[in-house]
């Protein structure tokens, strides 16, 4: 089984900073079914999209430093705070929208230097942080984290969405664009018809028969929930842990026309 991927977002600007990632990378890579992804400097927009952001959309969790970056004056002339890593903060964020798009928890530990104030997104969301000691119970408490928190494979998901994917046909690939087309949640199968006629150029006797057909793949899958309505027709729900894994995949299948 693929180790869990756990993203290390800690400053490098002092050999102490770097010290500290190397050593947290190490526990992490010692423990059993994980594995760290620490980030060495990025040279460019390139490495930047490639490796740091790539690392946060396939990770299960997140160990994070926030270390004191100097302070900030307000507009009043007063003292508002210490400010810590923009790169850190910025991490954070993409992460947490991760889990918004992809329907998912993604556990985080955060450790704060006394000093450092939160702000922006953080002041919003949940991260509970923890003051910064000495190396060994940081240490410490990483291994109590890794063994107590309960990860997902995050987007190690792909290897089993890859596998998931493959058992669709055509076919039902072309209902789950249609599916998407019209909204992804709470779409009549009426409207999914409609949808294969007019943009996909099925008549209505192959608009019907594809939908029909891709119902138990679907269900096979887990990519889209059914609901029964007597009254007003059922209703397709693309399921939200697939929905980001369902919209690249369909971007990239040329197979699909339009």
């Amino acid at each position: 089984m693929t180790d869990k991927l756990i993203f290390i977002s800690c400053g490098q600007q002092t050999q102490e900073e770097k010290q500290l990632g190397t050593s947290v990378k190490r526990v992490v890579d010692n423990t059993p079914g994980f594995k760290a992804y620490f980030a060495e400097y990025v040279q460019s927009l390139d490495a930047l999209a490639t490796n740091v952001f790539e690392g946060i959309r396939r990770c299960s969790g997140l160990i994070s430093f926030l270390h004191e970056r100097g302070a900030v004056v307000g507009e009043d002339e007063k003292p508002w705070g210490y400010r810590s890593s923009v790169w850190v903060n910025q991490e954070i964020a993409i992460l947490a929208y991760r889990e918004l798009v992809e329907g998912i928890e993604i556990p985080i530990l955060i450790f704060k230097e006394e000093k450092v104030r939160l702000e922006g997104a953080m002041t919003s969301l949940i991260v509970n942080p923890i003051p910064i000691e000495t190396e060994s119970t940081i240490l410490e408490k990483v291994e109590h984290w890794l063994m107590t928190s309960s990860f997902s494979f995050g987007s190690g998901n792909d290897e089993r969405f890859q596998s998931k994917w493959g058992k669709l046909s055509p076919t039902s690939r072309k209902v789950l664009r249609a599916l998407l087309d019209e909204g992804a949640s709470n779409v009549k199968e009426s409207a999914v018809r409609i949808c294969l006629r007019e943009k996909y150029e099925l008549d209505k006797d192959d608009a019907a028969k594809a939908v029909t057909d891709a119902r138990p793949e679907f269900t096979n899958t887990d990519f889209v929930k059914w609901t029964h309505n007597i009254d007003s027709g059922d209703e397709l729900t693309v399921n939200p842990t697939w929905a980001w894994y369902i919209q690249r995949a369909l971007r990239n299948d040329k197979d699909l026309g339009r």
